[in-house]
């Protein structure tokens, strides 16, 4: 019986490591098919779409090669445009971290906080902008909106998703050969999984307050 057991959660757990192995060398072609800069925001949100399905309904059946291809092509460039949104506004915080180096000693220290507090605001946007984008229907700036407000209303599992993550880069610094097959699909399931819990909470007491307010 514990054999069998045993057995089972053992196949379970090969399926995942081959599942997320799977759409890990599917996001780095998909990338690349968009060459590079226009591939990685639509070979995101396959990726995010495909685990979200695994997550919420448990459905072994799922056609991933097919679901990815439709997603990818469907939402190719309103993906982009959330993309290429985040990449310019990175880009203006690498050039203020530039800049910053050169601005005399005392206002060091006042734009240094600053510039602190917009890379953490940046970071939890990005976190769940691809989780709300796959699990909600919004439009374009309530995307970023709603990612910025849920993810600085929930800070303690937003402080766990980013724990879980460091943890992740640490395992791939030291083991650089994972990186091709679980570096972006493993950091998809703990983002996509955290969410999804924010989002029961939220749902949950939406539905608390509607009814209370009947």
């Amino acid at each position: 019986m514990r054999s069998g057991l045993l057995d089972s959660k053992l196949y379970r757990v090969c399926e995942w490591i081959a599942r997320l192995a799977y759409i890990n060398v599917l996001w780095i072609l998909f990338t690349i098919v968009g060459l590079t800069l226009l591939g990685i925001a639509p070979a995101t949100v396959a990726l995010f779409t495909i685990v979200r399905k695994w997550l919420l309904f448990q459905d072994d059946g799922i056609p991933v090669f097919k679901t990815f291809v439709r997603t990818y092509k469907k939402e190719f460039w309103s993906a982009n445009r959330i993309g290429l949104l985040f990449i310019a506004v990175a880009y203006i915080l690498y050039i203020d971290v530039l800049y910053i180096a050169h601005v005399s000693a005392p206002w060091q220290l006042p734009f240094s906080v600053a510039l602190l507090i917009m890379l953490v605001f940046y970071a939890v946007t990005l976190l769940y902008v691809f989780p709300i984008y796959v699990h909600y229907e919004l439009r374009f700036w309530q995307y970023v909106k709603y990612a910025f407000l849920i993810g600085m209303a929930n800070p303690f599992m937003t402080l766990a998703m980013i724990i879980s993550l460091g943890i992740l880069l640490v395992v791939l610094l030291y083991v650089p050969g994972l990186i091709p097959f679980f570096s972006i699909s493993i950091f998809a399931l703990i983002v996509m999984g955290s969410a999804l819990r924010v989002f029961r909470k939220l749902e949950s007491k939406q539905s608390v307050w509607q009814q209370e307010n009947k």
